[in-house]
């Protein structure tokens, strides 16, 4: 009798840790499969915003794409010329003698066209300020390079623009740069006049005597048709800029 009660005992005590087993073994899995779930949704989310942001470039690509083609439409409808390329003298000077009152290039719009080697005097007689002539190259094909001339001495200001403002030049002008964007020696010079062709000026003079400076560059043959913003870098703030305009030219050659 006690034998059958032993081997009932471990019986019930056997199916007791094998019930307990199963369960914990289902619990696991419906563990694992929930997390694995988990993850397939969240690689699925992730898909979906990937396949945003692609379609999101590719809009934004597309519209590029639009711009680029509007640009060279644009390009396309400038007037063409058919002319033989020239030897061309730029003249632009500093006037404050507009309706404003305020630093301005005259001209402020300089017309050439595709072909045309151009050099460039720059004139300024301002007793106050330093004044220069900065273009970027891309008119040569340099895009990201600038040519500028700088009319600056010793008694001229930086102007109220730059940091730190009005600060008086102790020196010769510096920061020209050539046709291929190159720094140069600045080629400014100073007339016969007020303290003479080697004197400085004087900005902080009771009567400022003359300043009458002028500087000379090559900006070589201009090979792409467009229009191209020319500044003052010391006063572009108050609107001295101006524009050179390419016209599209059958007659150049490339050579």
């Amino acid at each position: 009798m006690a034998t059958v009660l032993a081997y009932k005992t471990s019986l019930l005590l056997l199916l007791a840790l094998s019930g307990g087993s199963v369960a914990g073994m289902t619990y696991y899995y419906q563990g694992q499969t929930a997390h694995m779930n988990n993850e397939i949704s969240n690689l699925g989310n992730g898909i979906t915003s990937s396949n945003g942001q692609i379609a999101n470039l590719t809009s934004q690509i597309s519209k590029l794409k639009a711009e680029i083609a509007s640009l060279n439409q644009s390009l396309q409808s400038l007037p063409q010329v058919n002319d033989v390329p020239r030897n061309v003298v730029i003249r632009v000077e500093w006037v404050n003698t507009f309706n404003s009152n305020q630093d301005r290039f005259y001209p402020e719009y300089i017309t050439v066209v595709q072909g045309d080697n151009l050099s460039l005097v720059f004139i300024s007689n301002d007793t106050s300020d330093a004044h220069a002539f900065t273009i970027g190259l891309s008119f040569r094909g340099l895009p990201g390079t600038e040519f500028q001339l700088n009319n600056s001495r010793t008694g001229l200001s930086s102007g109220p623009f730059l940091t730190p403002a009005n600060a008086n030049f102790t020196g010769r002008p510096t920061g020209c740069t050539d046709q291929n964007g190159n720094s140069v020696t600045c080629s400014t010079q100073k007339a016969n006049s007020g303290t003479g062709s080697t004197g400085d000026c004087n900005n902080t003079a009771a009567i400022p005597p003359p300043c009458d400076l002028w500087s000379t560059g090559q900006l070589g043959i201009v090979t792409v048709p467009g229009v191209y913003k020319f500044f003052d870098f010391y006063h572009q703030k108050i609107g001295m800029y101006g524009w050179l305009i390419v016209l599209p030219n059958k007659g150049y050659t490339g050579s």
